[in-house]
């Protein structure tokens, strides 16, 4: 679709470009976090699949239960199960036996989009969590579902009204849905996060980790978001052929601050463009209805003043 504002009498093309503002994304929606109020928006509330968007409550379920029980994520360690290892889809590229600290798996979840990390951290905290709650040993839940348990219950606490989560890395499943608001909502939450809007506007990591022998092995990873050298600072990448390209993007200036989501673009090219171009239709809006400063009236009126005296009113208060 074409962006369209109901005050404004023309359409809007994101930095003056010729070409029409297409919008392909099936929903998308434009969230000032400032005032925790929807900007622009279409199809905000319908629920879809969101892919690797999952992994933002993902992390923020970690990072609840981290400092909730006071876990030292430098120290605390995790080991990768064959369970992750197998994990189809992205990956951080993580071996059976290799041990990784929680900081680090956080880093192969969120930047390369691993779903081999994702599955390690439900499994840890999975754990954990079943520990807190005393389920009896004759009777363990999966660690996996007790994760996922968390993550809705995160999501309640969060009044994410419409979202359900039935894994931790949003592989294919009808049933793991949200909506462009709630993932808004969620993103805007979790970028207060030091440790979750330090490790999103990361381009790139490389950690130490251990082998299953102890030998000492190195990884990189790479940032998925290709929007953080364009202003932006951080967030979420995802694509399934389901959910289609998804993205959830944060971006701040000394006016601003926004979470942007398109969920459902037509391709990958096209969800950073579409997340650009509803950033700057935003920031241009914004400039047209700012009034004309007091310095500025007086160069206007200079030799004139009787004729413009009566229009300042308007020419300040849109």
């Amino acid at each position: 679709m074409c962006i369209r504002d109901s005050n404004v009498s023309r359409s809007f093309c994101a930095a003056s470009r010729p070409k029409p503002c297409v919008i392909t994304a099936k929903a998308w929606i434009v969230y000032d976090v400032r005032t925790a109020s929807v900007l622009l928006a279409q199809k905000a509330k319908e629920k879809r699949e969101i892919a690797s968007l999952t992994k933002i409550m993902t992390a923020y379920t970690v990072l609840r239960v981290v400092c909730r029980l006071d876990i030292g994520i430098l120290k605390a360690r995790v080991t990768v199960s064959s369970e992750a290892f197998m994990m189809s889809g992205t990956s951080a590229d993580l071996l059976v036996g290799d041990s990784l600290t929680v900081w680090d798996l956080l880093h192969g979840l969120l930047l390369p989009s691993g779903n081999d990390a994702a599955i390690c951290l439900a499994e840890y905290f999975g754990f954990i969590i079943n520990e807190i709650k005393l389920r009896p040993p004759s009777n363990p839940m999966n660690p996996i579902n007790t994760f996922a348990s968390e993550m809705n219950a995160n999501a309640r606490e969060l009044k994410l009204l419409n979202t359900r989560f039935t894994n931790p890395h949003g592989l294919k499943d009808p049933l793991n849905k949200s909506t462009a608001e709630d993932i808004a909502k969620l993103t805007a939450a979790c970028m207060q996060l030091p440790l979750f809007s330090e490790i999103v506007k990361k381009v790139s990591y490389t950690c130490a980790a251990r082998n299953s022998s102890g030998k000492a092995k190195t990884y990189t990873w790479y940032n998925t978001n290709q929007l953080l050298s364009k202003g932006f600072d951080g967030a979420k990448t995802g694509n399934t052929v389901t959910a289609g390209s998804c993205l959830a993007a944060s971006y701040k200036n000394s006016q601003h601050s926004l979470v942007i989501v398109v969920l459902g673009c037509k391709n990958e090219s096209y969800k950073w463009r579409e997340v650009i171009r509803l950033k700057d239709f935003i920031i241009n809006k914004k400039k047209e209805e700012e009034p004309v400063k007091l310095p500025e009236i007086k160069k206007l009126t200079r030799g004139r003043s009787s004729v413009l005296t009566k229009h300042m009113p308007s020419l300040c208060y849109n």
